[in-house]
């Protein structure tokens, strides 16, 4: 079933590469009217561990988010998917990095990043892991929304 998912998510955006040329985004602040901004605004927003902000300001009431081990369809279970890793790691420090634009669409954006998590467990142990993710965002109202997001753990090859 994973393997499905990964191969439509693949066809997708290579037939929105070629409707909507991919471009790097200039970098254009914490602002809902750019999908740059939604990602600046999530970055931002999720170690404040409040659920309502990301809703209120950055995820779409019809986000898909695909974590490691769940899939979570609507933004009821997309909650509910945030609050039980908050729950599990109330500490939690999340962060994105390296993002690249990959779709910078009038109506569509696509961008992958790095992500890393670290955090204290109930019984005092250090939990972290990372790996790489893809946001895709699209423009309803005026307004830029993340509608999807797969993170996956980490493929890089490890040093030998």
């Amino acid at each position: 079933m994973k393997a499905v998912l990964d191969r439509r998510l693949a066809l997708t955006l290579a037939a929105s590469a070629a409707v909507f040329p991919a471009t790097r985004v200039v970098a254009r602040g914490p602002d809902d009217r750019w999908a740059e901004g939604v990602f600046q605004l999530y970055r931002g927003l999720i170690n404040s561990h409040d659920f309502s902000l990301l809703e209120r300001h950055v995820i779409a009431s019809d986000a898909v988010f695909v974590f490691s081990d769940q899939r979570h369809e609507g933004i009821a279970a997309v909650r509910a998917g945030f609050e039980r890793t908050w729950s599990i790691l109330p500490d939690e420090v999340y962060e994105m990095t390296e993002g690249e634009w990959l779709i910078d669409g009038a109506d569509f954006a696509a961008c992958t990043f790095r992500y890393s998590y670290r955090g204290t467990l109930a019984d005092g142990r250090l939990l972290s892991g990372g790996g790489q993710g893809i946001n895709l965002f699209r423009r309803t109202e005026g307004r830029w929304r993340l509608t999807f997001e797969q993170l996956t753990p980490d493929t890089r090859t490890a040093a030998a």
